[in-house]
């Protein structure tokens, strides 16, 4: 399938591009996941609130043991984007 992208759509594009994601078709695979994820979030559905518990419960026991990241939160999100990508593929 091919789309055309309106003046606007380009220009969030270029967004994401100037943010480091490298192939244009990735990044706007990966908006889609997270449109499609964030229409889940909204439903508050068991399978969300459990995921969540589980990584805050990851987060807090990580905490405890003094397991902090120097990393910016750009840096993480950018790491967990491409994590995420390639458990995908």
């Amino acid at each position: 399938m091919q789309v055309s992208l309106t003046l606007y759509a380009d220009q969030l594009l270029q967004r994401m591009m100037s943010l480091g994601y490298r192939d244009p078709v990735q990044a706007i695979e990966i908006a889609l996941e997270r449109m499609v994820e964030s229409e889940m979030n909204r439903d508050d559905s068991p399978e969300i609130i459990e995921w969540m518990r589980q990584e805050v419960a990851i987060g807090a026991s990580q905490a405890e043991k003094g397991e902090f990241s120097t990393l910016s939160l750009g840096e993480i999100k950018a790491q967990v984007l491409v994590q995420h990508q390639q458990n995908l593929s």
